[in-house]
């Protein structure tokens, strides 16, 4: 389905669709948000796009900002009120219920709401249900890095570009929202191909996602990457010092390339290359995808993130985690090498429909009407003290738990002190590994057996300790990501943790309880002073 063939409104089973599509004020529009919002247009919707002031977020690590903070602030929140009245934007950081102030500026039914920000739609799908109790909350990631923002949005449908993404969020995975796919959000085919001039493959380079620390070896990497047979474009990474890198270090390595400036849109350039080589940002990906051009992801050992997984699990990408690698990876995929076959084939296998099946499935989350909660396959059991107990110790430790957010960044940061620890005993242990294997080469030279004997058991002991010490390393490290994450944690991961878990620490998460009590009461007293700050606004009694 092309962008300019969008289906018919659900072939009248209900009035004009109205959709209220939220984006970020103050800031320029993305071209995702303003392509899915013409999309919705063509296809029979009215959309009516609301900017949503950012304000300051209230993060999980952020306490509750003071009393005294909140009341200097009531005079001039007194003017904004006022200027909201008037018709002024909504002033940033507004309390929740300009919110609603907010979406009921908007006239008539609205059947749904669209956010392809989950910041936004963090602020605001809360509020939905006050102002409109039957629209539907559709969140739409336009690329294939779903966004673990999206994992506190309530949402009632998640649309992504591939039906294998999205089944990490927890309210698709306990199936209080649904999943659907369409997109990517890109040009597409309405974008036409750009291309240096020559008739040589293009390899076009992201630093989107690259360090300073990764440039010289991509560099390095680059020039080894038949020289003479292609053209080089580098995208600009936003980032004054990665851009200022590269353009002062690619002559030294024999390259010669060319850069478009900074806010230049990318996707021609991908649409007209051999090639997309580097880190690039999701976007960028999502355009290599749409346009079936070949990606070697550079990492330096690091691992891969949910989204580029996806697309080398799909063959759509390779994973290179050792800049030695890049030229290799690099020549199999440009035209005539060894992998740009099986490419080819993979490419073609995955179906998109772009940014239309993107509305498309929008709209169709809109005809469905909110997902009704789901049947989970038993009946609750009758509701009695004993069923809110909970199981400590014994069975406990052979069940799958979920964490409280507090407690898991204290393990987190338990878990960070042992690394640390772990990671200075290894350097110790090295540095005495060599020390001694360099003792045992001497005693050797020196034809003085017993000596070399001597170091040589010394230097195999401490290389016995270095693999013991580098495989719990790696133990503790992957629970480090693992109890990070937001799924459930398994009974052996809780079991690991639980024995690094300090009485120091534990006392701290009760002293930060204590605290949150004291600010729920400076919370009442604030909602007091907004109480009469509201009636002397009316002209009635203070008191």
């Amino acid at each position: 389905m092309t962008p300019e063939s969008p289906s018919a409104v659900q072939d009248g089973a209900m009035e004009r669709p109205r959709i209220v599509a939220l984006t970020s004020a103050g800031v320029p529009i993305h071209a995702t948000f303003a392509r899915l919002v013409d999309a919705l247009r063509r296809a029979g919707a009215e959309v009516r796009p609301v900017p949503v002031p950012s304000g300051p977020q209230a993060t999980e690590d952020r306490l509750p900002p003071r009393l005294a903070d909140l009341k200097a602030g009531l005079q001039s929140l007194a003017q904004q009120m006022g200027d909201v009245l008037r018709g002024a934007a909504v002033p940033p950081g507004a309390p929740a219920d300009w919110l609603v102030s907010l979406l009921s500026a908007v006239e008539g039914p609205v059947h749904g709401v669209i956010a392809t920000d989950p910041r936004v739609a963090a602020r605001v799908f809360g509020t939905v249900g006050q102002v409109w109790p039957d629209a539907v909350r559709v969140a739409v990631d336009g690329d294939f890095h779903i966004d673990p923002e999206w994992e506190r949005v309530p949402m009632d449908e998640l649309v992504t570009p591939h039906p294998a993404l999205g089944h990490e969020i927890a309210r698709v995975r306990d199936r209080y929202a649904r999943l659907s796919s369409g997109g990517p959000i890109v040009g597409g085919d309405t974008v036409a191909a750009r291309h240096l001039d020559g008739d040589r493959p293009q390899i076009v380079v992201s630093f989107a996602r690259l360090d300073a620390g990764d440039v010289d070896p991509l560099l390095l990497q680059l020039s080894l990457v038949r020289p003479g047979e292609h053209q080089l474009l580098l995208l600009p990474s936003g980032r004054l010092g990665v851009d200022e890198l590269v353009r002062t270090r690619a002559g030294g390595y024999g390259l010669t390339a060319r850069r478009p400036r900074p806010g230049a849109d990318p996707e021609p350039w991908i649409r007209g290359a051999a090639l997309l080589l580097g880190r690039p940002s999701p976007f960028e990906a999502a355009a290599a995808v749409a346009a079936r051009v070949p990606q070697v992801l550079f990492t330096q050992g690091g691992a891969l993130d949910g989204g580029d997984a996806f697309l080398v699990q799909h063959g759509l990408a390779v994973h290179a985690s050792a800049a030695i690698t890049v030229a290799v990876e690099a020549e199999a995929l440009l035209p005539g090498g060894t992998a740009r076959a099986a490419f080819e084939q993979a490419a073609v296998a995955v179906e998109l429909d772009g940014v239309s099946g993107c509305a498309d499935a929008v709209l169709a989350a809109v005809a469905a009407g909110r997902p009704a909660p789901p049947d989970l396959g038993y009946a609750a059991p009758d509701a009695a003290p004993e069923d809110d107990l909970e199981v400590i110790g014994g069975e406990a430790r052979a069940m799958p738990a979920q964490m409280n957010d507090r407690v898991r960044r204290a393990y987190v940061r338990e878990i960070i002190l042992q690394q640390r620890d772990l990671e200075k005993q290894l350097s110790r242990a090295r540095a005495g590994r060599d020390t001694w294997s360099r003792r045992a080469r001497l005693a050797t030279q020196a034809s003085d057996s017993e000596l070399g004997r001597e170091a040589a058991v010394r230097a195999e002991g401490l290389q016995r300790i270095v693999a013991r010490l580098e495989a719990r390393l790696a133990d503790v490290e992957g629970l480090r990501e693992r109890i990070a994450g937001r799924r459930p944690i398994s009974a052996a991961d809780r079991e690991a943790a639980s024995r690094l878990l300090s009485a120091e620490t534990a006392a701290a998460l009760d002293a930060v309880d204590r605290s949150a009590q004291s600010e729920a009461f400076d919370r009442l007293e604030l909602d007091d002073e907004l109480a009469r700050l509201k009636r002397r606004m009316d002209g009635g009694p203070t008191a």
